[in-house]
């Protein structure tokens, strides 16, 4: 028997809009305030949309089985969602209800009547999926070759400064491989657990202090996002839309102004509110570059301060004001 070819034709015609970056680069507050505007559904963060493309990537599963997987993934949970079914009630929780822009449409999901009757209400409201993952721009084309002209992405820069300094507050430089509330991808190198993000920086890794391994993975995963654009099919490089978290936190409203045009929808007054909340606008002090800089190099060794030195050298260069979608002229 030939090997059969898995499909999925028949998925919800909807917009795709995934929000991407690194860990701690801001992705929160963007999804929230898009969240606000019409269409725009709250963000969910589920971690097959994550880790199917890894897999895929590895070898470990067939690209017509990762494509189908996506948009079985993308399908089902958009449905879900239309019913506020597996939706998030926690108050604090960022992909929940209560923090999201519209919180009351999704407590009168609860009562609406599912299955046929929720179809009906997804071709009157045409929703955008809204989806989180963590440097998913590095294996874009999957991406687009599951949801095609549907989708859009959203990668947020932060320095890399910021988010090293970040992930160092949640300790992401010992939880990895040990806490069982990380949920990073890793594997066995020689009887070490190591993070899929260190893949050919082994010995670097299990050589380096909690500090120096973020100072290493954060600058990999830089270098492999950018690739990840650059090896894209040109015909989908305009789908995605860069934005820096430092520059959107202190002058939103270009950002916002670009967000309208890429995503067809636009900014309403319970924006501004989600805004203020999120102390969007702020001031370019808070983020304390300079002094964040010399606390991380107190923790490393000049091999790893190369590293971060190079990063930081790499990101002012800002390579990406040049690549996605740059509006509507």
């Amino acid at each position: 028997m030939d090997e059969l070819k898995l499909i999925r034709n028949n998925v919800f015609p909807y917009d795709i809009l995934i929000i991407d970056g690194q860990g701690r680069s801001g992705k929160n507050m963007i999804s929230v305030i898009l969240s606000t505007m019409p269409r725009v559904e709250k963000m969910r963060l589920d971690s097959l949309l994550d880790y199917v493309p890894r897999y895929w990537s590895l070898g470990k599963m067939s690209h017509d089985a990762a494509i189908t997987s996506l948009k079985i993934e993308a399908d089902e949970k958009l449905y879900n969602t239309m019913i506020s079914r597996s939706v998030n009630f926690r108050f604090d929780d960022y992909t929940g209800v209560l923090k999201s822009g519209k919180p009351f449409l999704y407590i009168k999901r609860l009562f609406q009547k599912p299955e046929k009757f929720a179809v009906e209400r997804m071709k009157k409201e045409n929703p955008i999926f809204q989806n989180m993952t963590h440097d998913g721009i590095h294996l874009s084309q999957l991406y687009f070759d599951a949801y095609g002209e549907r989708l859009k992405m959203v990668h947020v820069f932060r320095d890399p400064v910021g988010n090293i300094y970040e992930q160092g507050l949640r300790d992401f430089g010992t939880r990895i491989g040990t806490d069982p509330r990380e949920f990073q991808l890793t594997y066995e190198w020689n009887g070490n657990v190591i993070p899929l993000m260190a893949e050919g920086t082994e010995d670097e890794y299990i050589n380096g202090n909690p500090t120096e391994r973020l100072v290493l993975l954060v600058n990999n995963m830089y270098k492999k996002n950018i690739k990840g654009y650059l090896d894209l099919e040109e015909k989908y490089k305009s789908k995605i839309l860069f934005l820096e978290f430092e520059e959107f936190a202190v002058n939103p409203w270009p950002y916002l102004t670009l967000l309208e045009q890429f995503l067809g929808t636009y900014v309403v007054p319970r924006t501004r509110r989600i805004m203020k909340r999120e102390r969007c606008p702020r001031s370019s002090n808070a983020f304390n570059r300079e002094s964040r800089i010399a606390e991380i190099e107190k923790k490393i060794s000049l091999k790893y301060a190369d590293i971060l030195h190079n990063l930081i050298s790499d990101y002012d260069e800002k390579p990406w004001i040049n690549y996605g979608f740059k509006g509507i002229s």
